[in-house]
């Protein structure tokens, strides 16, 4: 490094002694600095622009966020709207130590370690049930961040990412709600508009039904009717349940939200299947109406509940009716595409989450 690098307390780094320091091509930070604001932030005396230690944690984090491939505009959104502590955080939380020293197995510190295979690997290898740390707190964020500046494209390209390298119901739990309850808390604070919230949802429905259109040919046996309770508006879980069956060849037939009871007894007499999944997100009522319904039903058929709605002690009319509880999205997975193949197994039950 030539005298003109070194970096002092008043003048900071040059761009090529950055570029140098975190193996960035010197035109890739410039291109960060023009188009999405995150580069150097003091001046020389000279007017020459300098990167401070901060500026440097910053590019570094940028670094990592787009090489699990977030858009660029969604990373700096993301950088630029943390203080130092939660970058440092971030930065070397998601290090493990190795040999006493912080860093990613096998690799360098630093974006140049960072932006290989290691860091994709790390994206899409979280056991299933894992919270959204790490990797999966920067995707959690950038859904959030589009849905800050209204940018269906930047979202379109996270889901889609997300749905690609993990199985939906993965995606699911460790992404898409989280991001869902960040949005509608966001929403209920009054920092983003009911438009954000909409556009979230819809989004992600649409990159859901992609998934059960590639996968509409795979399906068979006869299907498993999913359904809300009449008056449930919230449906997304039940979107997510669809994919993911389809997704391991299991036909299911969604019928949509709020559908009457009415309706939803002559759908089950017409198709006579051997599983119902009912979800309720919204509170029922302790003597709930709908199961006097199903007396008409005159052959063996098996009721999944699943979500936050449900009182406890729930039970059906004696009869051909068998009722079942599960309180998370893998157990309703493995129930239903078991109940699919005719062999009912317990599920190991713990609700779909309420998003």
């Amino acid at each position: 490094m030539n005298q003109d690098a070194a970096p002092t307390a008043e003048l900071g780094w040059p761009v090529g002694a950055v570029a140098e320091r975190l193996g960035i091509a010197a035109p890739t930070l410039r291109s960060w600095d023009r188009r999405h604001g995150v580069g150097p932030s003091v001046r020389t005396s000279g007017n020459h622009r300098r990167y401070t230690e901060i500026d440097i944690r910053r590019v570094e984090l940028m670094s990592r966020l787009t090489a699990q491939g977030i858009p660029a505009q969604s990373a700096a959104d993301s950088v630029l709207a943390m203080d130092a502590s939660s970058i440092a955080q971030r930065l070397d939380g998601d290090r493990p130590d190795v040999g006493g020293q912080r860093g990613r197995p096998g690799g360098p510190v630093g974006p140049a370690g960072l932006a290989g295979p290691a860091g994709t690997d790390d994206l899409a290898g979280l056991a299933e049930g894992s919270g959204p740390t790490g990797d999966v707190s920067d995707l959690v964020e950038a859904i959030v961040s589009a849905a800050r500046t209204l940018d269906p494209r930047t979202m379109a390209q996270v889901y889609h990412q997300v749905l690609r390298r993990r199985e939906v119901g993965r995606a699911w739990v460790e992404v898409f709600v989280p991001a869902l309850r960040r949005v509608g808390d966001l929403w209920e604070e009054g920092q983003l508009g009911v438009q954000s919230e909409h556009l979230t949802s819809e989004l992600l429905q649409s990159e859901l039904r992609a998934v059960m259109r590639a996968n509409r040919l795979r399906v068979a046996g006869a299907p498993v009717i999913l359904a809300s309770a009449d008056d449930e508006q919230h449906h997304l879980p039940l979107l997510a349940l669809e994919a993911e069956l389809a997704r391991r060849g299991v036909a299911s037939l969604f019928l949509g939200p709020r559908v009457p009871a009415d309706a939803l007894v002559s759908a089950l007499r017409e198709s006579r299947p051997r599983a119902l999944f009912l979800w309720a997100s919204l509170s029922r009522p302790a003597d709930e109406p709908f199961w006097r319904r199903l007396e008409v039903v005159d052959w063996d058929l098996e009721v999944v509940i699943g979500g936050p709605g449900w009182h406890d002690g729930v039970a059906v009319p004696e009869g051909p009716v068998a009722l079942m509880r599960v309180s998370d999205f893998g157990s309703a997975v493995r129930l239903l595409a078991t109940r699919s193949r005719g062999r009912l197994a317990d599920a190991g039950a713990p609700q779909l989450s309420e998003n």
